[in-house]
């Protein structure tokens, strides 16, 4: 029984040694692993910094986020409420950003469509008077060549002051006397 009682001493000891190598291993595992940590440190204090500074541009993206989104769902949905115009369609997106609401809630607003009722009326007004030119309103019926051919005398100067109006007069007049004041051949 004696044997038995050495051999596990024996292994005992051979045990106690092969801490003492495993915990040599393990300071020189500690020191790579402290290494590593500072390097993984390192980045997430930039990372943190990093993220520091999103909130100031976090605005920016997401406004960039709202027109990427605003994809071709979004077109179609605004072409179904007959929205096709560039500019009503920049309207939306500027009254999106600014209430934070989807297309289909934005649309159905009061306060959308009277923005978009007054959009559409300036457009209106300006296409209507784009084509209007301004100058001097005779519409006299003195102004034109029949008045004078019928009275047969070709006005003076205090008469019509426009030139060009008198020039037109006369060479109506004429014209009507060289036909002999008939339209056609046969009169």
């Amino acid at each position: 029984m004696e044997e038995k009682n050495e051999t596990p001493e024996v292994e005992e000891t051979k045990e106690e040694s092969t801490d003492v190598e495993e915990t040599k291993e393990e300071t020189t595992d500690w020191e790579a692993k402290a290494k590593e940590l500072e390097g993984i440190n390192r980045r997430l204090k930039t990372k943190l910094d990093k993220s520091k500074e999103k909130p100031k541009t976090e605005k920016s993206k997401k406004t960039k986020e709202t027109n990427e989104e605003f994809g071709l769902l979004e077109k179609s949905y605004l072409r179904s409420a007959d929205i096709v115009d560039e500019d009503e369609v920049e309207l939306v997106k500027k009254l999106m950003d600014e209430t934070g609401k989807s297309v289909d809630n934005l649309i159905d607003t009061k306060y959308f469509k009277s923005e978009l009722e007054d959009l559409r009326t300036t457009k209106a007004n300006e296409k209507a008077t784009s084509g209007v030119k301004g100058g001097r309103g005779s519409s006299k019926a003195t102004d034109t060549p029949e008045h004078w051919i019928a009275k047969g005398v070709p006005p003076t100067k205090e008469q019509v002051p426009d030139r060009k109006t008198r020039v037109k007069i006369a060479r109506a007049m004429m014209a009507n006397a060289s036909t002999g004041g008939k339209k056609f051949y046969n009169d």
